[in-house]
């Protein structure tokens, strides 16, 4: 009988979490009731291309819940709290729209930090804006996620970094790309540097003339004595700057840095508030 009961008592504990369980790690939460049906499906397909083709997750939360004043920090800790995050870095954006404060909110987390630079926040704000302020969340919100997988698109920012959001120190070195052209080059100089070598080593243990040929196979080792391991560009950069000025959208900056700070949970994000509407 008392092993009845506790496997009675178990399967109704597991019944109590599936809701829970069903919700985490939903792509869209209208918790306000502000889309209609047709606009959520619009969003969840472009979350669902985005999540495919570059392993980083997005989120859509409305909110109108009392109880916090702090729209960046319940962002964050919703998105830490309800299973959000793709790869080890939990790489992801949660995009909020507090119906409570009236001010839309984005939270970013992983690589993802370093592709929503403050300019592109700032973007991401300003051209959703007037739909949003016009009540036109659904439209308003599509158009955010459409801009967003564009940015992901173009890839990082060439010379984005991140820096303390208090701070401002700079916390990473600048992100630089290899251009196609660039690439091409240095492939072709590596390529011509080998064979020039390889000829002249070759003319050096070949003799001239038919009569004899220097034996390479047999007459040459190579035996390590000593291993040295040399890291090669490994340097961390603290550099104090004063934070770079507001933009626009109300977010970051209108620099190519990636603002971070920390959640009340001790997570680490990026993103910013946008201006009320």
């Amino acid at each position: 009988m008392v092993r009845m009961m506790k496997r009675m008592l178990c399967l109704a504990a597991a019944l109590l979490l599936l809701p829970c369980l069903a919700m985490a790690g939903e792509m869209v939460v209208d918790d306000a009731g502000l889309f209609t049906q047709a606009e959520i499906r619009q969003m969840e397909e472009i979350i669902t291309r985005i999540r495919d083709t570059y392993q980083m997750d997005v989120a859509v939360v409305t909110s109108t819940a009392p109880g916090y004043n702090d729209s960046q920090d319940f962002a964050d800790l919703y998105y830490e709290r309800n299973g959000y995050g793709l790869g080890d870095d939990k790489a992801g954006l949660l995009y909020l729209i507090d119906m409570r404060n009236r001010v839309p909110c984005i939270s970013t987390s992983g690589v993802m930090i370093d592709y929503i630079t403050d300019s592109r926040l700032n973007e991401l704000f300003d051209c959703s804006y007037d739909l949003l302020a016009g009540g036109q969340y659904g439209q308003s919100t599509i158009t955010l996620l459409t801009r967003l997988e564009s940015f992901l698109r173009k890839g990082r920012q060439e010379g984005s970094f991140r820096y303390d959001a208090e701070t401002g120190e700079r916390l990473s070195g600048l992100y630089n790309v290899l251009t196609g052209g660039e690439t091409l080059v240095a492939a072709l100089a590596g390529l011509a540097v080998a064979a020039v070598l390889y000829m002249a080593v070759t003319a050096r243990y070949n003799l001239k003339g038919g009569a004899y040929r220097y034996d390479l196979a047999g007459n040459t080792s190579c035996q390590l004595t000593r291993d040295d391991e040399t890291f090669l560009r490994q340097n961390v950069v603290r550099t104090r700057n004063t934070p770079p000025p507001q933009g626009g959208g109300g977010g970051g900056s209108s620099g190519s840095g990636s603002r971070v700070h920390t959640s009340s949970s001790g997570g680490v994000h990026g993103g910013g508030v946008g201006r009320k509407f």
